[in-house]
């Protein structure tokens, strides 16, 4: 054997050792990452919803106030909470983020009751008191909300067929992926993502940079390789995905309104709900492109879609950034669309409560 075959031996075979343990590196690292993004219950600090409201506004009476538990289709159990007003009314079935829980929503459910509407607020599975299962920022929780939904329609004090999806991050996403419901006239989409792959590659991105930084902190990850590094991880994370826990974990909520479409088709169905999606511009987490990608699909689509876009570097900052101005343009939209089913001193309560905060952003 010349020098030159021995040479080219050993190039092939370093070469195959290197390529098998980087493959088993990134592998082992999709584990730990999937292993991290569905384990249930951990709440992520600084994630927490906190409207700061009027201090006036109340909760409900407890008689008025009713824990709700319930199971989804595969027999997940669930936990929520239904506020009642004391005559029937639409309900707004609110959903709330990944790592957080409907205890963070409560600030958002006071305002909303006291504009005249029944509030369901619930757990998605791995969440609060809800289930100790995996979650998947989305595709799974569907069947949450599809379960949340006939619930909200079963209370005494729902109209028929008004129930209005206020989401929030994750929530806002799954409520865009669920199938039209009969019983839904309007959605409330709050920050959700266009597609979830691309924020797990940001979050695996933020996870290398800090471990990168611990590790070897006087030197510089260059750029290209942390992206490749990164696009890897998460393409072999849904591939470990759907063998341990056998479905798609990436969702997309950005092509529901082609499946609206077509599923309608077939079923004679209506298939189209209003929409209003609120996002922030300087947003971080789930950056304002995702909004445009889902408003430009939604148009194409012809489904009547209105943009409420905000100068904040918050997630879900719309609120914070301009509390006056997101409860006009939310309660504007609703009333279009339910303003006869509203009771009148509910929907006078709703106006004044325009008007006085309109008085004082003036």
């Amino acid at each position: 054997m010349t020098v030159q075959n021995r040479w080219a031996i050993g190039l092939a075979t370093g070469t195959g050792l290197f390529s098998l343990t980087l493959a088993s590196g990134l592998t082992f690292l999709a584990h730990l990452f999937v292993q991290e993004f569905s384990r249930p219950h951990i709440i992520v600090p600084g994630m927490e919803l906190s409207w700061n409201v009027e201090s006036t506004l109340e909760e409900p009476a407890v008689a008025q106030q009713r824990t709700i538990l319930f199971k989804a289709s595969d027999g997940t159990l669930l936990c929520g909470d239904f506020w009642a007003q004391p005559q029937p009314a639409p309900t707004i079935v609110l959903c709330h983020g990944y790592r957080i829980t409907r205890a963070h929503m409560r600030s958002a459910a006071a305002l909303e009751y006291a504009c005249g509407y029944n509030i369901f607020c619930f757990d998605f599975r791995g969440h609060g008191d809800s289930e100790s299962v995996m979650t998947s920022a989305g595709n799974a929780e569907v069947r949450d909300l599809e379960a949340a939904l006939f619930v909200a329609s079963q209370q005494p004090e729902t109209l028929a067929g008004k129930i209005i999806l206020h989401g929030f991050s994750m929530g806002a996403a799954v409520s865009l992926l669920i199938p039209p419901h009969p019983s839904v006239v309007a959605i409330v989409a709050d920050s959700p993502y266009a597609r979830s792959d691309d924020v797990m590659r940001r979050l695996v991105r933020y996870r290398l940079v800090e471990e990168w930084g611990r590790l070897v902190p006087h030197l510089v990850c260059p750029p290209s390789f942390l992206t490749l590094v990164t696009w890897w991880i998460v393409a072999l994370s849904t591939v470990v995905f759907r063998l341990r826990f056998g479905f798609d974990v990436v969702a997309r909520p950005d092509t529901s309104f082609r499946r609206w479409k077509m599923r309608a088709k077939h079923a004679m169905q209506r298939w189209s709900i209003p929409i209003l999606l609120i996002h922030s511009d300087g947003d971080t987490l789930i950056p304002i492109h995702h909004a445009r990608q889902i408003a430009a699909e939604a148009r194409a689509q012809g489904v009547a879609l209105e943009t409420y876009f905000v100068e904040s570097s918050t997630h879900c900052g719309a609120y914070d950034a301009d509390p006056y101005t997101y409860q006009r343009v939310l309660q504007g939209f609703l009333a279009r669309h339910l303003r006869e089913a509203l009771p009148d001193q509910h929907r006078l309560a709703g106006e004044q409560y325009s008007q006085n905060t309109s008085e004082k952003q003036q």
